[in-house]
């Protein structure tokens, strides 16, 4: 009797033993959560916060995210997250582009400069991070497609704009928007002083190298960061999509060049910011890819005529999901403003001419007129045909002018050795004349080029078209 007292006791407490561990590892195994995870590949977008002159290996850079970084539904490192780093290689230049270099009176060290972030400042907290800086982007600007709305078609984007500040989620993306645009203004494009000032600083025959504020790097992750583990959004079922004309962030994937890409070569990107739906259920995690091909490819030509690419988005494999189809056309890339690139209302690329390029031509032109002819008048000013002869001007030439064309053919250093040598002067502005006509007017024209890892939008077709 009183051992079948203690064993019923002890058959329910293993009995309750064996339950507690049944129900808890049933738990874990139906635990929603998701490990927010930064992969190794992804590129954190970081921007410049101070100039740097180049001295050495092991410098310290600082810069700041210009983009948040996501793992699966949310951020973990929002915009203006501090990033440190240093400059860890310096190579010269080829002995091809030194000779170019020299022959244009620029004696400056073009290095190439090799640079690693480190770390990153989140909440206080500094984590280490292991990154390769790359993609260089001198004066960032978003290119963006114009509205086609201008055209007179109804796309739909009014619509879209008022589901997206429709909840919390929207309001907080319309709001991220704003950061991201608000730091994409403080670095405006150089002005007509600014460019004056630089194309003066680069005839110097030796100016240091500079790393300027501003200037957007992507520091690919070559180690995957670990943000812990969190309860996810609800999916949306399988198979939903945006809104027609809703716009995703991504970037390539693919390198993409209208001087070597075919027409008809297979491109991928990756959804870079989760989209949801307007009841707050996700449809694309961080991480979705987007799959498509080349459509169009100009390369550029003589007399330049500059390159043109146009690519579509057909198809979209979120994670852990079957791909379905989806057409986008770019709406708008990230690129440098020095490269001039403009989309069109279908998202196609090209590389807009500037007027200004006919200034450089023009100038070096009536500079090798000026330092050939002689007398008073002459070359800039437009004066008579019959030129009164002075002591300064009648054995010299125009030394204003040879003095300008100088400046163009072999910087400053040829302004001094021109009006010292009236020969040497007339070479210099004729080989300036020759090579600022050549590049500006007579050459090639500028390919299209979008590197891997460029930040892009793409829009969603309008509704009532085959996305098939």
């Amino acid at each position: 009797m009183r051992r079948s007292f203690l064993i019923r006791p002890c058959i329910v407490l293993f009995m309750t033993a064996g339950w507690l561990i049944v129900s808890r590892s049933v738990s874990a195994q139906s635990d929603p959560g998701v490990e927010l995870v930064v992969s190794s590949g992804r590129a954190l977008r970081v921007m410049l916060s101070d100039d740097i002159t180049v001295h050495s290996v092991g410098q310290t850079v600082t810069g700041r995210l210009i983009e948040p970084a996501y793992a699966y539904d949310r951020i973990v490192l929002p915009v203006g997250t501090v990033v440190q780093g240093q400059i860890t290689r310096l190579t010269g230049p080829s002995k091809l582009s030194r000779t170019r270099s020299m022959a244009s009176g620029d004696f400056s060290p073009h290095r190439m400069i090799a640079m690693q972030f480190t770390s990153v400042v989140r909440d206080g907290k500094t984590t280490a991070i292991e990154t390769i800086a790359k993609n260089e982007t001198p004066h960032p600007k978003r290119a963006v497609a114009p509205d086609a709305e201008a055209d007179g078609r109804d796309t739909g984007k009014v619509a879209t704009a008022e589901r997206e500040v429709k909840g919390q989620v929207s309001a907080a993306a319309a709001s991220l928007r704003q950061q991201v645009s608000a730091l994409f203004s403080e670095v405006k494009d150089p002005g007509r002083t600014d460019r004056v000032k630089q194309w003066a600083v680069n005839k110097l025959p030796y100016h240091p190298q500079t790393l300027h504020k501003g200037t957007v790097y992507d520091a690919e992750l070559l180690t995957s960061l670990d943000f812990g583990k969190t309860t996810p959004h609800p999916l949306a079922p399988e198979g939903t999509l945006p809104a027609p004309d809703s716009i995703l962030s991504a970037r390539l994937l693919t390198t993409l060049d209208s001087g070597s890409t075919p027409r008809g070569s297979p491109l991928e990107a990756i959804v870079t910011e989760p989209v949801f739906a307007e009841d707050g259920r996700l449809i694309f995690p961080e991480g979705t890819k987007l799959t498509g091909e080349v459509t169009l490819v100009r390369q550029a030509r003589r007399f330049h005529r500059n390159g043109q690419l146009r690519f579509l988005f057909e198809r979209v494999e979120p994670p852990n999901q079957n791909s379905a189809p989806l057409l986008a056309a770019v709406h708008a890339i990230d690129v440098s403003a020095d490269d001039h690139v403009a989309l069109d209302d279908e998202g196609g690329a090209a590389v807009q001419n500037s007027k200004a390029r006919f200034i450089e031509p023009a100038l070096a032109l009536l500079a090798l007129r000026g330092s050939l002819e002689q007398g008073e008048g002459r070359g800039f000013d437009g004066g008579p045909a019959e030129a009164r002869p002075t002591a300064i001007s009648g054995g010299s030439g125009n030394n204003f002018a040879r003095g300008v064309g100088s400046l163009i053919g072999f910087g400053a250093i040829g302004v001094v050795l021109g009006q010292v040598s009236r020969p040497l002067g007339i070479a210099f502005s004729a080989v300036g004349a020759a090579r600022s006509v050549y590049r500006n007017v007579l050459g090639k024209g500028q390919e299209v080029r979008f590197q891997a890892d460029t930040p892009i939008q793409v829009q969603l077709a309008p509704r009532g078209v085959d996305s098939r």
